[in-house]
């Protein structure tokens, strides 16, 4: 364990080749702040420097979706900073540096010993899961998307908050960022929704297969992002297979139907016939769009 200012990384055994975790003040801070933005009822603080970073945060970066390409930038840039005394401002928008900056000091005596202490109680809890169930898992994902996994390890930001959703990807280079407090990535969730989101780095052969499907039938999915309902399909069966008695997250919480009505029936009878090694890939994307597709004029 090789530990950065305040925070850590985390990284060894047979966890070595998968994720590689950190807990960095940096990110943490920057993800709590667009986490207060949006708040209904956010954290008090007296500090006016803290407002004033939780107000030009409102202003300025929520207002952007967080796999943006500016934003991408910086929770990349923060990652990398790790828990350093003094942030390096390289690279980033100099009124967003001086925002995190005049709040640094206050999240550092307040809220950031406890998210740290949250980030790594997570990444011990979500270790041995991966010791145990990781290699099948990996190499269960590996087989479904038809790609050899990527030898370096995927570069794992755990902060007490990280989107509305609790967790998301970035690619070029591969980056999750995952929280450690909400409730839906606890116990075995985790280590589910850690390989759910890493597929979102491995999923391009299979994109590209639906798209040219839809594309020669004349459809489109029923529901936008129906690719989403197929990755967490993916995850949720393989991790249901190596852990006995587990429950999908996607199935457990209602994702799946929310989402995608109906999808959970189309995959549980044209996707996972491909997952068990029935048929090939390319007839289930055919019965898939067969299935869950609609012809665009009906849009």
């Amino acid at each position: 364990m090789a530990l950065i200012g305040a925070g850590a990384c985390r990284s060894a055994g047979k966890e070595q080749a998968i994720f590689e975790f950190h807990s960095g003040f940096w990110v943490n801070l920057h993800q709590f702040l667009c986490h207060e933005a949006t708040a209904k009822d956010p954290a008090r603080s007296d500090s006016p420097q803290w407002q004033a970073a939780v107000d030009y945060y409102r202003r300025e970066v929520v207002t952007h979706n967080e796999k943006s390409h500016e934003l991408t930038d910086v929770n990349n840039r923060l990652s990398a900073a790790g828990s350093a005394a003094e942030l390096p401002v390289e690279g980033l928008d100099p009124d967003l540096a001086a925002s995190l900056a005049k709040a640094a000091a206050i999240y550092r005596a307040g809220w950031w010993p406890e998210h740290n202490r949250s980030n790594l109680a997570w990444i011990d809890a979500v270790r041995p899961l991966i010791e145990k169930y990781g290699a099948a898992i990996q190499k269960g994902i590996a087989t479904a998307y038809r790609i050899d996994w990527p030898a370096a390890p995927i570069r794992t930001d755990v902060s007490a908050y990280a989107s509305a959703y609790g967790a998301y990807t970035t690619t070029s280079p591969a980056h999750i960022t995952i929280s450690s407090t909400d409730a839906s990535y606890q116990g075995m969730a985790s280590l589910e929704m850690l390989f759910h989101e890493a597929s979102h780095t491995l999923d391009e052969k299979l994109d590209a297969a639906l798209a040219q499907e839809l594309g020669a039938r004349g459809k489109l999915f029923r529901r936008r992002g129906f690719e989403h309902a197929i990755i967490f399909y993916t995850a949720g069966e393989i991790t249901r297979r190596s852990v006995a008695g587990y429950e999908p997250c996607g199935i457990k919480n209602g994702v799946m139907e929310r989402g995608w009505p109906g999808g959970l029936a189309v995959l549980e009878k044209d996707w996972k016939p491909y997952l068990e090694g029935q048929i090939d890939l390319a007839a289930a994307v055919e019965a898939v769009v067969a299935d869950y597709g609609v012809a665009k004029k009906a849009q």
